[in-house]
């Protein structure tokens, strides 16, 4: 008997069921997997993936192949409660964060502008600074003139 053969009977044997059981769950008829008891049939792909639908415990690979056990590893999932956790922490945070931020670029915004308007001044500060200055020695001279008239 094929080895293929062999794992079909396997599942049955491991599910405890009887041939006219399994045929009837599997939708085959009792004289084919008689037949594939005995090794005159092989099962085909049909049969097969009727098989692996019917009981999903079962490797593909094992049953095809012969590689590896006859049921499916149970793939082992994470624990990632944790970081979900923090994430959803993060999440609530976020709304505080954009507003600070936006808050900030406002603020940038006016100090942008009041730099700007500063830098626009500087020419007419200059302008000040020089009547002032003028205004200044015109002062100093006109001081020493009347001193000199009054000294006289």
């Amino acid at each position: 008997m094929d080895e293929l053969n062999k794992r079909v009977l396997s599942v049955m044997e491991s599910k405890s069921m009887s041939k006219s059981a399994f045929a009837a769950l599997i939708d085959i008829s009792l004289p084919v997997l008689t037949h594939i008891g005995s090794g005159r049939n092989k099962p085909g792909l049909e049969m097969i993936a009727k098989i692996l639908t019917h009981f999903p415990d079962i490797s593909p690979d094992w049953l095809i192949l012969g590689n590896g056990g006859m049921y499916r590893k149970e793939v082992e999932v994470p624990n990632i409660t944790k970081e979900l956790e923090e994430i959803a922490e993060l999440r609530k945070k976020m709304p505080d964060f954009e507003q600070n931020a936006a808050q900030i670029l406002n603020y940038h915004q006016i100090l942008l502008k009041e730099i700007s308007y500063l830098q626009e001044l500087k020419p007419y500060l200059l302008a000040i600074q020089n009547n002032a200055q003028y205004i200044n020695q015109n002062l100093g001279s006109l001081t020493q003139a009347l001193e000199s008239k009054l000294n006289k």
